[in-house]
């Protein structure tokens, strides 16, 4: 085998040489080759699609989920950051109504069909999907989430289905290692922490540092590990709790993950007006209360809602927001500068009777969804 000289003593194949190349460069040029020669598809190797992620780790896209507001339906597109004019369309998916209920690696989990009644794992770079076996207790009126356990190298989808008819001893939570393509079910014991709280933007529960996280009734978070199920009562930072601002009244907390650091964010309106301040926080050491930290404090005028989907190098962070005004709600991406526009006008020019229904950031990823079922 053809060997290569490294500047530091070190000695690598051709292949070696030739994966390391290739690992940088996007998925969409990747999958190209599989029309040059079978032999050149290297996207399936696990190795290979393990060198591509930590190289891609830090490469953000888009994934935006826009409305066809003369169909009952929804199309998606992704974008990057740093290449706003770099937009593609997805088209997939089944035009029906989507809903997404969370990612983790690339992945995303999507309900699809007006009740939802159907859920699918899709690898937006790729194109590909896969149905997944519904729960016992079955989709409707249930939440998921998408999460990856590192003692099974699995990855594992958790359900908890809302039913105020359900009694305390019945199980209402379901976790899927997909691996075994079954699903099982868990027994809850405290079944007030299970009633979520879903937000104006459609989050319900989040994946970091091997747990599911969601937000019940009260100032805390639940966390529920992904190896063992251990559940978990994380109090929100004592100034959420103890010093409301005066003359205002909290509208909705909202739960995100910025640089590997849980987040909560809250909005508070003024109730003698039109202004809302907008904080934001994040636990800095994983677990430990007191390192709670303030990123931001933000006054803003006709903002409704606010949720964090981007943390910038600088520190500045993008914010997915409703703002109100004479027109009604409208929903916008901005920062603590002011609004930016990114691909939103170039989608709007094509596809007139559009609207936003959701943003998020994902990871460039080559597994496939097929491969893990």
């Amino acid at each position: 085998m053809d060997m290569v000289a490294h500047s530091q003593g070190s000695i690598f194949s051709q292949q070696d040489l030739m994966w390391e190349i290739l690992s940088r460069l996007p998925v969409r040029s990747l999958l190209r080759f599989k029309c040059v020669a079978k032999s050149w598809d290297i996207t399936s190797d696990p190795y290979f699609q393990m060198k591509h992620q930590r190289h891609h780790a830090n490469s953000t896209r888009f994934l935006v989920v826009h409305c066809n507001l003369n169909r009952d339906d929804n199309f998606y597109s992704t974008s990057s950051l740093s290449s706003p004019d770099d937009v593609q369309k997805l088209d997939d998916l089944p035009p029906k109504s989507h809903i997404l209920f969370g990612s983790c690696h690339g992945l995303f989990l999507i309900g699809v069909g007006s009740s939802n009644n159907q859920v699918l794992l899709w690898n937006p770079s790729t194109r590909e999907s896969i149905l997944l076996p519904p729960p016992e207790f079955g989709i409707l009126n249930s939440y998921f989430a998408l999460g990856y356990d590192q003692t099974t190298n699995d990855y594992v989808v958790l359900t908890i289905h809302d039913d105020m008819k359900l009694t305390p001893v019945d199980p209402h939570c379901g976790i899927l290692a997909l691996k075994s393509a079954s699903w099982r079910k868990v027994c809850i014991k405290t079944p007030n922490l299970f009633c979520l709280c879903r937000d104006s933007f459609g989050t319900c529960m989040i994946f970091i540092h091997g747990a599911f996280h969601w937000l019940p009734c009260g100032f805390l978070v639940v966390s529920l590990s992904i190896s063992n199920q251990t559940l978990t009562e994380i109090p929100f930072p004592d100034q959420m709790c103890n010093r409301q601002p005066p003359n205002l009244g909290i509208k909705q907390c909202s739960l995100s993950v910025l640089e590997g650091m849980l987040c909560i964010s809250s909005s508070w309106r003024r109730i003698d007006g039109v202004d809302t301040t907008f904080m934001l926080w994040a636990m800095k050491d994983y677990g430990v209360k007191e390192s709670w930290i303030q990123l931001f404090k933000i006054n803003f005028t006709g903002l409704d809602l606010a949720k964090s989907i981007y943390r910038f190098p600088d520190g500045d962070v993008l914010f997915d927001v409703y703002t109100s005004g004479e027109g009604g709600f409208c929903r916008s991406l901005r920062t603590s500068k002011g609004p930016i526009q990114l691909w939103f006008d170039w989608f709007h020019s094509f596809y007139e009777y559009s609207t936003i229904f959701d943003v998020t950031t994902f990871t460039e990823s080559l597994i496939s969804p097929k491969s893990l079922l």
